[in-house]
């Protein structure tokens, strides 16, 4: 969202929240056109294809205390060589200023380095270039769970000349300031859930994403509602006092345990999506088709992430490259042994592989979606639910 905020020409650098290992980056990159390289801990960078294939990636090896620090004087080539890649001026970088991967929708503090590099490139350039700092919120609806969406909100880059005067006077303040005001513009673009708020405030989100209409394919949109909404939600709860915390989440688990005596979902009952029984009958050849030329890479990728990645900030990242590649030799094997039935149509088979297998995963949603319409639809005293889902007062608010 907001992708006209990202500059033309100037020197970038995309600073994001890191809670989601890999993924970060590269959605960055994924929705705009410019280069983007970024930092990684040195021991992602073996001497092997691992290694090869994170430079060809953009990667930079980055050198932590814990890593040895004897090491640590290497990140000098680092830093020179991303100052390099910005002025080139068509490039652009990203950093997570909190320095460590953690799972959450909150901010670790910032550490300096990304505002140094930023003035340093100033310095350098005596000042006649202005480097841009362009805050990424990147907010996934869950870190861990397959195909749950992400809402990539940018905000408006921070121009450094506008530090000049300050850093002329105390170098140190200004890269405080500097620093400081980055944590405050990336903050604005995220759905920022503060210490203590996470369980109330997750049953409120799974609530207010079913006030919005839903695509039966959703793939890609630059709708920023339900973002927003979620925004709406978590800052709403922020400003609450514990009273009135403890009497919401009061609402809505007594609405929630309502639901679950029917055996309903308040996607039935907050009424914004219509589901076809005929598009249910119609779509199921599709999906049995989807289903099995295209589920054993998944679950291939999914076994391997469970066993060899302890820690779930990489789960999700090492799961969509093993998919990817998995994909690839699946695809060729296709080929190969479509090609004893059907010659050169066999190449055509990967790509109606993928496709029928993304179509099985959007008709698993868009049946779950009617059968719980379905059930609704069977619930005499609808008034009752409607009446529970009203009273949960900052719902109504999100829409």
């Amino acid at each position: 969202m907001n992708a006209e905020n990202i500059p033309k020409k100037d020197p970038l650098i995309f600073i994001s929240n890191h809670s989601n290992g890999f993924m970060d980056p590269i959605l960055i990159a994924a929705m705009q056109r410019r280069p983007v390289y970024f930092w990684a801990r040195a021991t992602e960078f073996p001497n092997n294809p691992k290694g090869w294939l994170m430079y060809k990636l953009h990667g930079l090896p980055i050198y932590r205390v814990d890593e040895g620090t004897e090491n640590m004087h290497k990140n000098e080539a680092t830093f020179k060589k991303t100052r390099e890649l910005l002025y080139a001026g068509w490039n652009s970088a990203f950093v997570a200023p909190e320095g460590y991967c953690v799972v959450q929708k909150k901010l670790l503090p910032f550490k300096k380095g990304c505002a140094r590099l930023a003035f340093k490139m100033m310095e350098e350039k005596d000042w006649g270039i202005d480097v841009k700092i362009l805050p990424a919120g990147v907010n996934y609806t869950y870190h861990d769970k397959f195909r749950s969406e992400v809402y990539t909100k940018l905000g408006k880059p921070l121009s450094v000349q506008d530090y000049k005067a300050i850093y002329d006077e105390d170098k140190e303040a200004a890269v405080i300031e500097l620093t400081q005001d980055m944590r405050v513009a990336l903050r604005a673009e995220m759905v920022y859930i503060e210490e203590g708020n996470e369980v109330l405030t997750e049953k409120l989100l799974v609530l207010v994403r079913n006030n919005f209409t839903r695509n039966i394919f959703p793939m890609y949109t630059a709708n920023p509602d339900v973002c927003l909404a979620e925004q709406g939600i978590a800052n709403h709860v922020t400003e609450l006092d514990d009273a009135g915390r403890i009497a919401l989440e009061k609402e809505v688990d007594a609405y929630q345990a309502l639901l679950d005596s029917k055996g309903l979902k308040d996607y039935a009952v907050a009424k914004k999506n219509k589901r076809s029984i005929f598009w249910v009958l119609i779509g199921l050849p599709f999906w049995l088709l989807g289903t099995l030329s295209g589920r054993i890479p998944h679950i291939i990728a999914r076994n391997l992430r469970n066993k060899f990645v302890p820690f779930i900030e990489f789960a999700t990242s090492f799961a969509f490259t093993a998919a990817f590649i998995i994909w690839i030799l699946w695809g060729l094997l296709a080929i190969g042994i479509g090609a004893f039935f059907i010659g050169w149509w066999s190449l055509l088979l990967p790509f109606a592989m993928a496709f029928l297998q993304t179509y099985a995963y959007h008709y698993e949603d868009y049946y779950k979606e009617w059968k719980a319409l379905s059930d609704y639809k069977k619930i005499k005293e609808k008034g009752v639910f409607e009446e529970k889902r009203a009273a949960i007062d900052c719902l109504q608010l999100q829409k």
